[in-house]
């Protein structure tokens, strides 16, 4: 089952079903320093933060001793290189969807972050943190000693300044038993910087990185160094398989790329893990490395063993899809039904980019800080320009599915679309995702490559603009099994939406000049042309308005059938045209849910229809009006007409679409009008009039006007049926989403 929400129903319910996921989201961008607490310059003794918000300014240090603990509901804002020195005992102790906040005043002027250094009889423990805008949140100084190190089930994100997590080698002359670093279940994304390990091997140092995601962080303009270009760097040098290697299993290490801008062309590059050394290999499977990855691994292999010495990478066995452990991030994007998250997939954003597809590893949902935004170079700014749009959850909320609700503008070309805001069951923020920024890269490469730094370009915010929830799937606590892609056969818009088509077909004659059976008759047949714009409420029902313009004929000559069920006989010599002009408005119904490209999609469709007609036949190679010639007798009173040229009709129909792209579709089908009146065809029950009675009505035919009304001297009714008469068509269709 799911919910349908309205764009006011919309926020209400995003506060109410995830208020406890999203209550550590609310302070994303850097904060004011006034009304906070003063973080003390020293700490001597054991000190606890349970709530509250700190300043911390200039050079502040944890003695040797002393215990500095950090629990949830405490916001760290460190101001212009800020700094906490550790030399006695760092607890940091968040909780699920309360994190604790540790970020800058100023993201321009960013603080610096926690300073591990000298030896320690305690441990190092940090759980449930969310480091962001600063330029180094943790390090671990040269010749530090800790017996035990977990970092834990934290967010590293928007650091933008060199290596912020460095692990310098440790003090190997007091080390006397084995030290275990644990970083485990945390979340690496969207930075520009380096988680580095400068001594990953040492016999009484063990590594273990495990379960971690490292992912969307994005090198532009950078030049492919290693250390500074690579999510996660190790220097590991073993000698002859004696000491044991750095775990590295069950991570996410995916979607990290680097853009190389050159004036001719643009590199659009995804990086790994960085590893140089005297080892001569690393295992570093099983983890998950993205979309073709091994021949991007193998291509950042060859480059770092072309200027340094390398152990050689080993990953025979890397992972199908990431961990449902992991922490929530995006694995495939799909615009349009394509997927695109590959480096090879050059996209282009623009007014046709429509539906945007997210398949994350775990369920996902909405924060109050959801965007969807484009961005695009204009007057050396980079424009950030909010866009409408419209969420829908799905399979487990494993699928988030978004709707553009703004079409990209062509004087805002060449842009990208930064997706930012989902967050998972645990409160973890998802990777931002950056769709179409190789496109961006390649198109504004002349610029960029003479901007100093791609972090500096100036941005601007231009609008602010809202987000409404279409669905959310009600077994968002159960996770997928099965594996989830993007299906480029899946119709993506079936609600909603505005259409436009043209119909082409044959037109069928019912009158008193054909048969009442329904069949066709090829010298009869003449040409229909009409227009459809409709709107699709929603994957049943569509109000359709409609435009025919058709002809219709009839000849008493041209078959010997003709007559027998509703005319005299055929030796009456009558013949009839007339054209048609139609303007309705019809309510169509389609019995079946399409899913598919594939799917062929019948639907009914009923409505009402003015339509004008003027009934003409010919004489020598000229036409001539019958309505004003009175066949029947009717102008022999003084009468001016025979009958109106306007009438209505109610269409009734039956269609059959199937898709041809995500846009256009292809149909068949036959509609019928009923009319009411009889005389389409200039031919009912009334009698063959006088023939002098109808020249003298007539003074401008004289005996053309005879020949019109009974053209081989009949007499009686012309016509023993006074049913009305009718038309259809039957043809095809070419419909347009807009």
């Amino acid at each position: 089952m799911k919910g349908i929400l309205t764009r006011t129903q919309s926020k209400a319910h995003i506060f109410l079903s995830v208020f406890a996921c999203s209550l550590a989201l609310w302070l994303t961008n850097p904060v004011s320093a006034q009304n906070m607490k003063s973080f003390p310059s020293q700490i001597s003794a054991h000190f606890v933060l349970d709530t509250g918000d700190y300043v911390v300014k200039g050079n502040n240090v944890v003695k040797s001793g002393a215990t500095l603990t950090i629990n949830s509901g405490t916001l760290f804002n460190f101001v212009d290189n800020g700094l906490i020195q550790i030399d006695g005992v760092l607890n940091i102790t968040g909780s699920k969807n309360d994190f604790v906040e540790i970020t800058s005043t100023d993201s321009s002027n960013p603080g610096v972050g926690f300073s591990i250094l000298y030896e320690s009889t305690e441990h190092i423990d940090i759980e449930y943190a969310d480091f962001k805008y600063l330029k180094t949140p943790i390090k671990f100084h040269k010749y530090w000693l800790r017996p035990e190190v977990n970092i834990r089930n934290s967010m590293f994100h928007h650091l933008n300044h060199g290596v912020y997590f460095e692990i310098l080698e440790m003090d190997k002359i007091l080390a006397q038993e084995e030290v275990v670093m644990t970083i485990e279940n945390n979340t690496f994304a969207n930075n520009t910087g380096s988680f580095m390990i400068s001594d990953a091997a040492w016999d009484l140092l063990h590594f273990k990185i495990s379960n971690n995601v490292f992912s969307r962080n994005e090198y532009i303009g950078r030049e492919l160094n290693g250390i500074f270009t690579t999510p996660l760097f190790l220097n590991y040098n073993e000698a002859e398989n004696q000491l044991p290697q750095p775990e590295l299993v069950d991570n996410s290490i995916s979607f990290n790329y680097i853009g190389l801008i050159g004036m001719d062309t643009v590199e659009f590059l995804p990086v790994y893990v960085t590893t140089v050394g005297s080892a001569d290999r690393i295992d570093i499977s099983p983890n998950y490395f993205g979309t073709n990855a091994e021949k991007y691994l193998e291509l950042n292999s060859e480059i770092v063993h072309a200027t340094q010495r390398a152990p050689y990478l080993e990953f025979n066995n890397p992972l199908e899809k990431p961990k449902q452990s992991n922490n929530g991030h995006i694995y495939k994007v799909g615009v349009n039904g394509v997927e695109v998250d590959n480096p090879g997939y050059d996209l282009h954003i623009d007014q046709f980019t429509e539906v945007i597809e997210l398949i994350g590893n775990r369920p996902l949902l909405p924060s109050p800080n959801f965007d969807v935004i484009y961005i695009y170079l204009d007057d050396d700014t980079l424009r950030r320009f909010q866009l409408n749009n419209e969420l829908e959850f799905e399979d487990g909320n494993q699928r988030v599915k978004v709707t553009l609700k703004d079409k990209i503008l062509k004087k805002m070309e060449n842009g990208y679309i930064e997706v930012k805001g989902l967050i998972d069951q645990n409160g973890f923020e998802v990777p931002i995702v950056h769709i179409g920024i190789k496109h961006f890269l390649n198109k504004n490469r002349e610029f960029l490559f003479h901007a100093n730094d791609y972090q500096s370009i100036p941005r601007l915010d231009m609008t602010n603009r809202k987000y409404q929830i279409r669905s959310v799937d009600t077994t968002v606590g159960e996770l997928l099994d099965t594996n989830l892609s993007i299906d480029d056969q899946k119709i993506l818009k079936t609600e909603n939406y505005w259409e436009f088509g043209v119909t082409t077909s044959s037109t069928i004659y019912f009158g008193d000049l054909a048969s009442t059976s329904v069949s066709i008759y090829v010298p009869n047949a003449r040409p229909q042309l009409g227009f459809r714009l409709g709107y699709n409420f929603n994957k049943k029902w569509k109000l359709q308005f409609s435009q025919n313009t058709l002809m219709l004929a009839g000849d008493d000559s041209k078959s010997s059938n003709i007559g027998k069920n509703r005319g005299t006989n055929f030796d009456r010599g009558l013949s009839f045209r007339t054209t048609v002009v139609d303007l309705g408005v019809n309510l169509v119904f389609r019995p079946f849910k399409y899913e598919s490209l594939k799917s062929f999609i019948p639907s009914f469709l009923v409505g009402v229809s003015g339509y004008y007609f003027n009934p003409q036949a010919e004489r020598d190679g000229t036409f001539y009006d019958l309505r004003t010639v009175g066949t029947e007798g009717q102008t022999l009173n003084g009468e001016r007409f025979a009958y109106e040229r306007f009438s209505y009709s109610i269409p009734a129909g039956i269609w059959i679409e199937r898709h041809l792209t995500q846009k256009f579709l292809l149909g068949f089908g036959y509609t019928y009008h009923k009319l009411f009146t009889d005389y389409l065809d200039d031919v009912s029950t009334g009698r063959y009039p006088d023939a002098d009675a109808l020249k003298a009505a007539n003074p401008d035919l004289g005996d053309v006007a005879v020949s019109l009304s009974n053209p081989n001297n009949q007499s009686g009714q012309r016509s023993y049926s006074g049913d009305n008469d009718g038309f259809s068509y039957f043809g095809f269709s070419f419909t347009w989403k807009l």
